[in-house]
């Protein structure tokens, strides 16, 4: 069946459920904060199943509260994008960018870049809507909005054990440059 959705792109399979019509994007802005709350947290959800040898991790409250922050911060930049993807009337999906100077970046000291950097804060798709090419039209979307805005230098964080995604972005011509290794207390 999901081979069906990516062939004809009408219709959405989520939760066993054809969900029909196209899958749309639309802009985004602050007044659409609250609706993200269920999608970031399935990205977090995402990142503890990718990675259960980091537990442990905040419960659903602490994410979104921290994350929530982040994202009214970025939203009100100029030159943030978020981009939203529904379906049936719904949400499934999102994509956040924002730009920095190249100069306060932690690529000044070593890459040769534009003025200006892009960072794909954020890609997320419900569970039951990934891997049938919503995560890909987000992320074409932010890239040419970025683009259009002069920005051609992207960066972008992945939890490791999230491979889908890695793929998703090495399609992309995202490679790795930079790791972070922890060591928190309790693990």
């Amino acid at each position: 069946m999901r081979d069906a959705v990516r062939r004809c792109g009408a219709a959405v399979l989520c939760d066993d459920a054809w969900m029909t019509g196209p899958v749309e994007l639309r802009p985004g802005s602050l007044a659409d904060l609250p609706a993200l709350e269920p999608l970031w947290v399935s990205v977090h959800h995402h990142h503890a199943q990718s990675m259960p040898e980091l537990a442990p991790y905040v419960d659903d409250t602490q994410t979104w509260a921290a994350r929530s922050q982040l994202y009214r911060e970025l939203l009100g930049k100029p030159g943030t994008i978020l981009v939203l993807a529904s379906a049936a009337g719904g949400l499934v999906g999102y994509g956040l960018a924002h730009v920095m100077p190249a100069a306060g970046t932690w690529t000044a000291d070593t890459w040769q870049t534009g003025a200006q950097i892009g960072e794909i804060e954020s890609l997320g798709v419900l569970p039951a809507c990934r891997g049938q090419g919503i995560g890909s039209r987000l992320l074409d979307e932010l890239i040419s909005r970025l683009a259009a805005a002069g920005v051609h230098d992207l960066v972008l964080g992945v939890v490791p054990g999230n491979t889908a995604a890695i793929r998703l972005y090495e399609r992309y011509g995202f490679r790795p440059t930079w790791s972070y290794l922890s060591r928190f207390a309790g693990r």
